[in-house]
């Protein structure tokens, strides 16, 4: 049987695909981090999408209302493509979605640490990853490492404590960030998502500052999350409350969890842990579409087998401490 007269039989659950940007070329910030699709790939998991799902407005899951065998996109990040790429095509095929920023990064006055990186990787590529560079990068951090492999993924994986120490390496590489957020607008300004919000789009928090939130305390965690949140509604006049957590919500605990249904009873908060069920119904499961060599149409099959399979193994409610 094809993965699509299979995908025929998965139809009941709604299903919350995301993805970060659709591009048609590479870019340096992005581009040692992960794979994304280009357009054309983007309408083609559209049409998958809305051949066998009904469309969601993100106004009627924010009003309890989501009915069986329908999907919402999602996007994280912020980053310029939502408005330059993404926002055209969903306008064209008439979707609504959710964008999920970093208020810190909004504007293109900062970045997040891990485009830094990646910015960097590209151009110790460009000269040949010359051993005397990667090994004075390696005392910045503190690790020493036999090839370039390991120092690819030793400098991609510090901490987000260390972070500032990438502005050591931008001024060894004489990098100038700041031209480089400003010339290649990185991320979206206030002016799109205003653009955006009156066209019917809509926007959540997904931290301050993009941290991995299991390397911060929960208060830490606390903040950075409520804060995003506010700061939508305080610029943008927004009375709704929806965050995606950065990187992954595994870790997250209940008492975090309880903390922000507490701020808001409403609030409506997406991770990434595939089709699984969470303590609450108001934490909404995810899974990317973002891979390039992934057929679309068998990811979302295998999505829901790995959904039966662990209904069979008992791992499908997700667990909080």
């Amino acid at each position: 049987m094809s993965n699509r007269a299979f995908l025929s039989k998965f139809k009941a659950q709604t299903i919350f695909p995301y993805y970060h940007l659709v591009r048609d070329t590479d870019v340096a910030h992005i581009e040692n981090l992960y794979l994304f699709k280009n357009t054309k790939q983007f309408l083609n998991d559209i049409q998958i999408l809305k051949t066998n799902y009904k469309a969601l407005n993100p106004r009627d899951l924010l009003n309890n209302n989501v009915s069986n065998n329908s999907f919402l996109l999602s996007f994280d990040d912020g980053l310029q493509e939502i408005h330059s790429v993404i926002y055209p095509i969903l306008k064209q095929q008439g979707l609504k979605a959710i964008f999920f920023v970093n208020p810190n990064f909004i504007d293109n006055n900062e970045g997040l640490y891990k485009h830094y990186i990646s910015i960097i990787l590209k151009q110790l590529k460009d000269t040949g990853f010359e051993k005397n560079v990667l090994d004075k990068i390696g005392a910045i951090f503190s690790f020493t490492s036999n090839s370039t492999e390991e120092f690819k993924k030793k400098f991609i994986n510090i901490k987000f404590s260390e972070r500032e120490k990438v502005n050591d390496v931008l001024d060894l590489l004489k990098i100038d960030i700041r031209d480089y957020l400003k010339e290649q607008k990185v991320y979206i300004s206030k002016e799109q998502i205003q653009e955006m919000l009156d066209d019917g789009f809509y926007f959540g928090g997904h931290t301050m500052s993009h941290p991995p939130l299991i390397q911060l305390s929960q208060e830490e965690q606390t903040l950075e999350i409520i804060n995003s949140i506010d700061w939508l509604k305080q610029n943008f006049n927004i009375n709704y409350s929806l965050f995606a957590f950065p990187f992954s919500d595994r870790a997250i605990s209940k008492k975090v969890l309880e903390k922000l249904f507490e701020y808001d009873p409403n609030v409506k908060i997406f991770g990434n842990s595939g089709l699984k069920k969470d303590m609450d119904k108001r934490i909404i499961q995810r899974f990317s579409l973002e891979n390039p060599n992934k057929e679309t149409e068998k990811q979302i099959v295998t999505e829901n087998m790995y959904k039966y399979f662990n209904k069979v193994i008992r791992k499908y409610h997700i667990k909080r401490k």
